[in-house]
């Protein structure tokens, strides 16, 4: 197969084509952001402290921009002190694969904080029933008015 069949418009993929569109559809994107999360220096402007050393504001779990951090160090190294120790981190709204799945676990294990909330999985449960009914409602709606207005010249 030609590199330009895949690039021609209007023309239908063949199954195989189709198949692997499909899959890097899902792949790419996954991978793009394993390699954001997992790759040292492509993606890490934050810093995780590991050890706070001297610098008596840090904390054990804390995230800060990677200049502040070369700073801190940079100013207990000069005063003879211990400097804070720490990995490069991206930033909070972007965790990394495994702690998403980890926090999923997590969060499918763990009972509601209320006594009456609901658990994951009815969450999960109720959003999809509302999902559901709303394309159902709107579709009775949608279609029958779609049907109309195509029966009529502009």
């Amino acid at each position: 197969m030609t590199r330009a069949r895949w690039f021609q418009v209007l023309r239908p993929l063949s199954p195989h084509a189709r198949l692997v569109a499909l899959c890097l559809s899902f792949v790419l994107p996954v991978l793009a952001w394993c390699i954001v999360s997992y790759v040292p220096y492509v993606w890490h402007p934050q810093v995780y402290i590991t050890n706070p050393g001297s610098v008596d504001y840090l904390q054990p779990g804390m995230r800060m921009n990677r200049d502040a951090f070369a700073d801190e160090v940079k100013d207990a190294r000069e005063n003879g002190k211990e400097p804070p120790q720490g990995y490069p981190a991206n930033p909070i709204y972007l965790p990394a694969p495994h702690e998403v799945l980890q926090a999923f676990y997590t969060a499918f294990k763990t009972p509601p904080a209320a006594q009456d909330g609901d658990w994951l999985h009815q969450s999960l449960w109720h959003s999809i029933q509302i999902i559901f009914w709303g394309f159902f409602i709107s579709s009775l709606i949608g279609v029958p008015l779609g049907i109309l207005c195509g029966s009529f010249r502009g």
